[in-house]
């Protein structure tokens, strides 16, 4: 499978034989192997799952993936696996990684903890906000104990430390008008939305809330959210017990 052509465009002037290394990994290559990679060179890990057929996917490839900001990010801070998942590798991947939508973004940082889970397509502009804000050393540094010589997928099922998230040191956490939650789902249907909800609310005991968001002026996101905690130290605890559901989720302040 050919790697996204206009990534590739940009980013040819930056790469000398022998004097920088392409963020690029090849579309043959498991997410296992891009995660061995990530960890040896310090680098984030961007895995993008896409289909030649869906006209999102096909967007995003001749808008998105063209902004010369962007290709700088990966050429300087991440490495990128592209994913088709018809292939026999993107396939056995999106099984895995339980990929429902397309296009579907996951960021890992360099230990193999997922950092954020992306759903819908995305403008340059907003994915590389996304993309810079888990941009931090500590993310971009091995964790001893982390990865192993065994599949990093298989690594995956057993991680118990929080992602690494970005501090605010501007945010007091323990104001009592401040509460966190975590995303864990995106929808553009209501009625999936809603759905989904009420199944996965009897699987946890947490409140499960459904808000929206307007993205453009037809299209509507709404997100499932495990809401509601009172500080981000306690929304990070409870990861673990979504990744026991094989749930990964993003926190964010409600």
């Amino acid at each position: 499978m050919r790697r996204l052509l206009v990534l590739v465009f940009l980013l040819t002037s930056y790469f000398v034989a022998g004097q920088v290394k392409s963020p690029f990994i090849s579309s043959d290559k498991t997410v296992a192997d891009a995660m061995k990679r990530s960890s040896s060179e310090g680098k984030l890990l961007f895995i993008y799952f896409h289909a030649e057929w869906v006209q999102l996917c096909q967007w995003m490839k001749t808008s998105t993936f063209m902004d010369e900001d962007l290709a700088r990010f990966f050429r300087d801070n991440a490495l990128f696996l592209e994913l088709n998942i018809e292939t026999s590798i993107g396939n056995a991947e999106k099984q895995f990684f339980k990929v429902n939508t397309l296009p579907t973004m996951i960021l890992f940082d360099a230990s193999g903890n997922q950092l954020v889970r992306i759903e819908e397509a995305k403008n340059a502009s907003k994915l590389l906000s996304i993309l810079n804000t888990w941009n931090l050393e500590e993310n971009k540094r091995l964790q001893i104990g982390n990865m192993s010589d065994k599949s990093a997928n298989q690594s995956l099922q057993h991680l118990t430390r929080p992602a690494l998230l970005p501090n605010h040191p501007n945010i007091i956490e323990n104001s009592e008008n401040i509460y966190y939650g975590i995303v864990i789902k995106y929808f553009h249907q209501h009625d999936q939305a809603l759905q989904y909800m009420q199944q996965f609310q009897r699987q946890v005991e947490k409140k499960v809330i459904i808000t929206q968001k307007e993205i453009s002026k037809e299209i509507i996101q709404y997100q499932i959210i495990v809401s509601k905690f009172s500080s981000m130290e306690e929304a990070r605890a409870y990861l673990p017990k979504l990744r026991i559901l094989s749930i990964s989720g993003e926190i964010i302040k409600l």
